[in-house]
């Protein structure tokens, strides 16, 4: 394959991570992908008021010219209902040739259809930053790289969602659902193979209910606030939208938050070292969970960065940093 192509993707209409995901499905059909670069979401530059977009970029080593390979994106473009009506408008997805070479030499254009290299990823750290990721030595001047050029725009704001965006990753989320179920059940088995009665009076007694009611209020509010968005599963459905009422305006993970303190609760209450060893674990892994689930999040649910600076605690309450 001759040519190596910086492609940057965008969408800022519609299932945006769906169609940036299909898009680099029809990229592969073009050549080779050597590199994908992390997903990013920024304000749209110029243009109407709009939503915000999902950026990233792509490597592609392929045999198509230039002019081929960009009628090819353009035929991508329209497969996934991009519609030019208005410059710098919204639009499904926005495929730009950034960069080409051509066995290692740089290929410079001034065709009104294809400038090469792309005359404005100079002054977008969108295109920059991801490219820069991927590719720092793209030359996307005469005198500087894609890492030499992002300086300049360091003032510009962008949001790195996340890096394994490319499919969703369902085979992991059952296992770790599978992992949740049996710590579940060993935490019991543990209660009932060290259960004795709470004793009236004892502080454990009291510290043990008073977490349990916690926890169990806890989980009944936030099932209730999801309503048909509950999932056990790390992997956000398509269309899952951003939930931020009852406790999620103050907490983003209470279901698992109220499972933990119930899991140690039940244990401190009957004084067991056994269950209090288990609850510990299992709290420990709805931590890890919470942490994944979040970074999955940051990638499918529109929104969710932005919520995470909203409310700081993720299994337990943090109080927002005055602005």
């Amino acid at each position: 394959m001759n040519y190596r192509a910086a492609i940057a993707l965008g969408s800022n209409l519609g299932d945006r991570l769906a169609i940036m995901r299909a898009a680099v499905d029809d990229l592969e059909r073009l050549g080779s992908l050597e590199a994908i670069s992390s997903l990013y979401e920024t304000a749209p530059v110029g243009g109407p008021e709009q939503g915000p977009f999902l950026n990233a970029v792509v490597v592609l080593d392929t045999d198509l010219e230039p002019s081929a390979l960009l009628a090819a994106l353009q035929s991508i473009e329209s497969r996934h209902g991009r519609v030019r009506t208005e410059r710098w408008g919204p639009r499904t997805l926005d495929l730009d040739l950034v960069v080409v070479e051509d066995d290692g030499t740089t290929v410079v254009s001034d065709d009104p259809r294809l400038v090469l290299p792309h005359p404005r990823a100079v002054e977008r750290r969108f295109v920059l930053e991801p490219l820069a990721e991927v590719w720092p030595e793209a030359p996307v001047t005469e005198r500087s790289s894609a890492a030499e050029a992002l300086e300049g725009v360091a003032d510009q704001e962008v949001e790195v969602l996340g890096a394994d965006w490319i499919r969703p990753r369902w085979r992991l989320a059952r296992v770790l659902v599978s992992i949740q179920i049996l710590l579940f059940l060993v935490h019991a088995g543990a209660l009932l193979l060290d259960f004795r009665f709470p004793t009236p009076g004892r502080w454990q007694t009291w510290v043990g209910l008073a977490a349990v009611t916690l926890g169990a209020v806890l989980v009944g509010w936030a099932v209730g606030s999801l309503g048909p968005a509950l999932s056990p599963h790390p992997e956000p459905r398509p269309g899952t939208m951003l939930v931020q009422r009852g406790p999620y305006a103050h907490l983003r993970h209470p279901i698992y938050a109220g499972l933990a303190l119930a899991a140690l609760g039940t244990a401190i209450s009957i004084r067991s070292w056994i269950a209090l060893t288990t609850g510990v674990v299992l709290a420990a892994f709805l931590a890890v969970k919470a942490r994944y689930e979040e970074s999955r999040l940051r990638v499918s649910v529109p929104g969710y960065a932005a919520y995470q600076r909203r409310v700081p605690g993720r299994m337990i309450y943090v109080p927002k940093a005055p602005d």
